[in-house]
């Protein structure tokens, strides 16, 4: 079961891990804009979030792996956008994308984190793999 201290709601679209410090977009992309990104796009959201200083900050972006994966919790079911299981922890709403975007600049391959089964792989960045993403910001601990 999880922590129900772990999470804190910031009662403004976000919320911080008190494990990791790090602070999340409560809704994904496909939630706030109800449209599908590919990397690229996801990119551009992340720029037009931070331009409009979403909860007062301008320092959004894609997470790591390393990061998205602290979300990732076979213990806690949530749902996705076709109301199918995710493990994605419940102070997260339901609805949202199952792949999200990670973080990552090279190459024509971008990587997609998994909800379903925590799983990563690549795909195509700029032509395919309409997906959703999650912001974060701040320094994992």
């Amino acid at each position: 079961m999880s922590d129900p201290t772990r999470f804190i709601d910031n009662q403004d679209g976000s919320c911080t891990d008190t494990q990791t410090t790090l602070m999340w977009t409560l809704e994904d992309a496909w939630q706030k804009e109800a449209q599908w990104y590919n990397w690229d796009e996801a990119k551009d959201w992340a720029d037009d979030v931070n331009f409009k200083k979403f909860c007062s900050y301008q320092d959004w972006r894609l997470p790591t792996e390393p990061e998205i994966r602290t979300l990732y919790n076979p213990e806690e079911i949530n749902k996705d956008k076709y109301e199918k299981d995710i493990y994605l922890e419940t102070i997260f709403p339901a609805g949202s994308q199952a792949t999200l975007w990670l973080k990552g600049d090279s190459g024509h391959d971008g990587t997609l984190f998994d909800f379903k089964d925590g799983t990563t792989r690549p795909l195509y960045k700029s032509k395919s793999g309409r997906m959703s993403v999650r912001l974060v910001r701040g320094t994992m601990v």
